[in-house]
């Protein structure tokens, strides 16, 4: 089983289409998860014809994308907030980027010393 998960914005970007497609190696083809009252099944689709739109496994305004996103993120344990990651690693760059310098700047001044 190879899952995919397809994700569409729709064309005023206020909401997320979201749907869950497998291949299935040994069974029936390819399908897509659907959500029912009795729970989730796979319906088969046909693989030859994809030019038809398919309807999404479900749909979400951005918002609660978003919030998924992020309990998502929670729960396997990743960051909840990338750009608070990303400021870190930007801080910590400019660092060594600074330790780096003073570095060189030694070098050079025993190196003019050593010449001298």
């Amino acid at each position: 089983m190879t899952m995919t998960v397809y994700l569409y914005e729709d064309m005023m970007g206020r909401g997320l289409s979201v749907m869950f497609a497998d291949n299935f190696e040994n069974g029936p083809g390819r399908v897509i998860l659907r959500l029912s009252e009795v729970g989730t099944i796979w319906e088969s689709i046909d693989a030859d014809d994809l030019t038809t739109p398919l309807e999404p496994t479900f749909r979400l305004p951005a918002e609660a994308g978003r919030a998924l996103l992020d309990a998502l993120m929670r729960h396997y344990n990743g960051a909840e907030d990338t750009r608070a990651l990303r400021r870190d690693y930007d801080a910590e760059r400019r660092r060594v980027d600074e330790q780096a310098k003073v570095l060189a700047d030694v070098a050079r001044t025993l190196a003019g010393k050593v010449g001298a």
